[in-house]
């Protein structure tokens, strides 16, 4: 752990370190696992929880440097005083993501896979090509879900069988007031597992 922190770093430091590296990692959850979609509501809510917990981290952070317990390390001490006032809502606005990420997708999804009833319902899919470097290149799209981290994933082969256009679609999902985990989209043509 002694690249993380230096020798004479207090223990507030050091819970600092802790909390930021657990936070950054739950905000990978939701990029490599896209089956999660959280509710419309809980996301607002996960953004004014994001705002209020940003807020509360400043005033901490504001008291610990005070009390001298921690000081802005690294290349910060090198920036001037132009270069520090526009990296501030820059960082803020990095790490109001990354909770909004944690808060709206990673523990939702972890509650989801606990406390979640099995549903079925109705949508409309149609086939989606993508070219994302990291997203699969072929995806059913549902007309309902508009987060920016969902992709359903088919094969190739069956995605060359399916239709243009909108197709009905019965969705079966683990739902909780959170959101809801799609396991598995029925079509009128064929069943679609992902991959």
């Amino acid at each position: 752990m002694k690249g993380l922190w230096s020798p004479d770093a207090s223990s507030a430091q050091k819970w600092l370190v802790g909390v930021f590296l657990i936070v950054m990692l739950g905000a990978l959850v939701p990029m490599f696992s896209r089956g999660f979609v959280p509710s419309d509501t809980w996301q607002l809510q996960a953004l004014y929880l994001s705002l209020a917990l940003t807020a509360l981290g400043l005033i901490w952070l504001r008291v610990l440097y005070k009390r001298g317990q921690w000081k802005p390390a690294g290349p910060w001490q090198d920036y001037g005083p132009l270069k520090r006032l526009l990296m501030i809502p820059l960082c803020l606005g990095f790490w109001l993501l990354v909770l909004w990420l944690n808060l709206a997708a990673t523990l939702p999804k972890t509650y989801n896979l606990v406390f979640a009833t099995e549903v079925q319902t109705e949508s409309s899919a149609t086939k989606k090509r993508s070219s994302g470097r990291y997203s699969c290149h072929y995806q059913l799209k549902l007309a309902e879900v508009r987060y920016m981290f969902f992709e359903f994933c088919i094969d190739e082969q069956a995605f060359d069988r399916l239709p243009d256009g909108p197709m009905p679609a019965r969705l079966t999902a683990r739902q909780s007031y959170f959101g809801r985990s799609i396991d598995s989209i029925a079509l009128a043509t064929r069943r679609a597992e992902p991959q």
